[in-house]
């Protein structure tokens, strides 16, 4: 089933497009979809689904939906309720009505105030939090809080210096 949105105030498909948004797929609050779905354009869940979503655009679980499902898709919205496990390519987004128990992959997150999450989070390649402070402590192109007070090699730090650690030395 596809569904054309009648105006812009709807809050999904193409925002800020002067034309007529593209027709997405919509699993509406009446229907359970369960087993494999795939959908080459945007997806807006109103009802249940369950089993396996593949899709290559926005996958948007609105409020009073339920998705038990392994997920793979290039966005994510969830004002519903989301489990399973989630592959997002680009952002997942959880409204503050949204409840999502996943073990998450993704390159982009955003938790809105009185949202739920529970689960694994794993940050892809090419997102800000890719790197440990022992990958960036070992890295001399990262600054790193914890090498500036450790100091640097041949470099004496504040703790050395210290009066303390002066009379440790003397002793």
């Amino acid at each position: 089933m596809s569904y054309r949105p009648g105006g812009s105030s709807s809050g999904f498909g193409e925002a800020g497009n002067a034309q007529m948004p593209e027709a997405y797929s919509l699993i509406d609050r009446h229907s359970t979809v369960e087993g494999t779905f795939t959908s080459e354009r945007d997806l807006r869940i109103e009802g249940q689904m369950r089993g396996t979503l593949r899709c290559q655009g926005l996958v948007y679980i609105a409020e009073g939906a339920d998705v038990d499902a392994t997920v793979e898709a290039a966005h994510v919205t969830v004002a519903g309720d989301l489990q399973g496990q989630v592959n997002c390519r680009g952002k997942l987004q959880i409204m503050p009505t949204g409840r999502v128990r996943a073990t998450v992959t993704t390159q982009s997150l955003v938790i809105n105030e009185g949202a739920l999450f529970e689960g694994e989070l794993h940050m892809e390649v090419g997102s800000v939090a890719t790197s440990t402070v022992g990958e960036a402590a070992a890295d001399d192109s990262v600054p790193s809080v914890l090498r500036r007070f450790a100091g640097e090699a041949g470099e004496s730090s504040d703790a050395e210096t210290s009066p303390g650690a002066q009379r440790a030395k003397e002793e």
